[in-house]
């Protein structure tokens, strides 16, 4: 475990260096704001509600979906991992004593964790600029369950990632699926509009995938709506994550096998 927290620390110090991508982070957070601020300003001039958001609460949904999102880097694993598989520099990662999946997480982890103070930044600047108010918690209670969501929705996340990465070692080009990958789970996480917002009968369908839980419900419990389905909510998630993780473990030891070492 120590090996691990040694790759969290490494990569969380590694991020003082690339200031550029602190910019876009941050950047990336305002502009989420900024975009929600301007279509949803002008959708609510002729209604007071849209499915119960009244335009302050639909704000402060998206001033938090969008911090959840800049924080969750797990988007650069699937890159990252298919580019070493093609080139053959994953070698590397196949003879160290430690497992692929746990070392990319605790990158991701590291460098999450160091976002997070930049894109809280950027999201309580717009907050103020646009007079978005921020509604307080409901309890401790909520904030527990919204930061458990958060934690384990990102581990979920990476070993998605990781799985999409690691197909590299069958096909020669990943790209095209991360990129359907990509924009497929910011719709169903809740990071482009809010699932409420949804058919009733595809929102029942998808409480019962993991991504529901990753971005969209742990952003409505920390701007004070209530979820009394919260507590499985989690349970669920967690479940999915063990999944994940046990089919990425089974799906590398069965891939590896076809990686020469050269590249593509």
């Amino acid at each position: 475990m120590s090996k691990y927290a040694s790759v969290l620390r490494l990569s969380f110090k590694m991020q003082l260096v690339w200031r550029f991508d602190v910019l876009m982070t941050m950047l990336g957070a305002a502009c989420r704001i900024l975009a929600a601020y301007l279509l949803w300003s002008a959708a609510f001039q002729t209604r007071e509600q849209v499915a119960g958001f009244t335009l302050p609460g639909m704000l402060s949904y998206y001033v938090v979906s969008s911090l959840l999102a800049s924080i969750d880097k797990s988007s650069d694993v699937s890159g990252e991992v298919s580019n070493l598989i093609q080139t053959g520099r994953f070698s590397g990662h196949m003879v160290v004593p430690l497992n692929p999946l746990g070392f990319f997480g605790s990158m991701v982890f590291g460098q999450s964790m160091f976002h997070a103070l930049f894109a809280l930044l950027a999201a309580l600047a717009m907050s103020l600029l646009l007079g978005i108010a921020l509604p307080a918690f409901a309890g401790g209670a909520q904030l527990v369950m919204a930061i458990g969501m958060a934690v384990l929705g990102l581990v979920f996340m990476i070993c998605f990632q990781y799985l999409l990465g690691i197909l590299a070692f069958k096909f020669v080009s990943v790209l095209g699926l991360r990129f359907v990958a990509g924009h497929l789970t910011q719709f169903l996480t809740g990071a482009m509009v809010p699932l409420l917002l949804l058919p009733a009968p595809v929102l029942t369908a998808l409480r019962a995938l993991p991504f529901y839980y990753v971005n969209y419900l742990p952003s409505m419990l920390l701007t004070g709506h209530s979820a009394p389905g919260a507590p499985m909510g989690l349970l669920i998630l967690a479940v999915w994550t063990l999944l994940a993780a046990a089919v990425c473990q089974l799906s590398y030891q069965r891939l590896r096998v076809r990686h020469e070492g050269v590249g593509v």
